[in-house]
């Protein structure tokens, strides 16, 4: 009986592994049934952001968008600390690269070569962020062995551009999904996403940091609360993140006060729930968080913004775009230049 038990387990967890190996696209928006950006017009921000949308990226600014890449599997773009660089993946079939483009979406430099002559030695590579210096590339990538469904991701930084070795920052859970999500501090630090299963084969996501490579870091949230994709605000006192708290069909966006030399976060105010929040990312002055999200049950996501306020109004929340299916999985980049 014992036996049984273990190989049920075992199976449950290689088949969630499996799935969170295409994580990437379970959210992705249905490109058939949504507006190009470029069609469309929406609420002014200040400042300009980056979002993805059918395989390419696009600015927006001023109340419109502008497509900066051909459809070609583009997403994740992340911003440089001076604003002058973006880092991105481009997504094929069976494999992703990681690359270096100019804030006009010019490729400057592949980061990542992850296809192999073989469909088995394909890797993925996501959701790259820059360090705080702007010297380093932090993503998550699929160290799995080679012909095996096991796919743990872990949280690797590589020079951005320069001379320098690979940095492993984190050890993930075996046949959990691994580590997402990387937000690299100030101070050198790293706030992430790590994938657990309890001894009821639950699987948990929760909020992390770790303060060098290789350390084995310590819970920011509680394994129940299942939080994941934390962003943290332009002074790091602030941390955003998407928890699910039990509920399977929908989660909340929640925000609290954030302590990195302690490796502590105070309590949640939640600012929006009952719908399918996803990605979030705080304003150039700390003042507003950008999120993606459905307008309607069920609809495609869309721009959403919030104030950054730990006592919100219920209808703070407002849609910036009704008809754009933007990709859950890359968050806006708000940057204010």
């Amino acid at each position: 009986m014992k036996a049984v038990t273990y190989a049920v387990l075992l199976l449950a967890m290689v088949g969630f592994a499996f799935g969170v190996y295409r994580i990437a696209g379970m959210l992705k928006s249905d490109g058939s049934h949504v507006q190009k950006p470029t069609s469309t017009y929406a609420q002014a921000l200040p400042g300009k952001m980056f979002v993805a949308q059918g395989g390419a990226i696009y600015r927006f600014q001023n109340g419109t968008f502008t497509q900066l890449t051909e459809d070609a599997g583009w997403t994740q773009p992340s911003s440089s600390p001076d604003g002058t660089q973006l880092v991105a993946v481009q997504r094929h079939l069976n494999y992703s690269d990681v690359y270096l483009l100019t804030a006009s979406g010019r490729v400057v430099q592949q980061l990542t070569h992850l296809q192999s002559s073989s469909v088995e030695g394909n890797h993925w590579a996501f959701l790259p962020r820059f360090s705080a210096d702007g010297t380093r590339i932090f993503f998550a990538y699929d160290d799995k062995a080679p012909g095996t469904y096991e796919v743990d991701l872990t949280i690797l930084s590589v020079p951005a551009g320069g001379s320098g070795r690979d940095l492993v920052w984190t050890v993930p859970n075996q046949y959990t999904g691994g580590d997402t999500d990387p937000v690299p501090l100030r101070d050198g630090g790293l706030v992430y996403t790590k994938y657990s299963i309890d001894d009821q084969s639950a699987v948990h996501s929760q909020v992390w940091l770790t303060t060098r490579p290789g350390a084995p870091g310590t819970p920011l949230t509680k394994p129940e609360e299942d939080c994941a994709q934390p962003a943290l605000s332009p002074d790091g006192t602030s941390i955003a993140m998407v928890c699910r708290h039990g509920q399977l069909q929908s989660t909340e966006l929640v925000l609290a006060t954030f302590d990195a030399v302690n490796g502590t976060i105070g309590p949640e105010a939640v600012l929006m729930q009952g719908q399918l929040s996803a990605s979030p990312t705080f304003s150039p002055d700390g003042q507003t968080i950008a999120f993606l999200a459905p307008v309607q049950q069920g609809g495609t996501f869309q721009l959403w913004t919030v104030p950054a306020d730990t006592s919100p109004s219920p209808s703070a929340a407002r849609p910036i775009t009704q008809n754009v299916g933007l990709d859950a999985t890359a968050a806006p980049v708000w940057d204010k230049r």
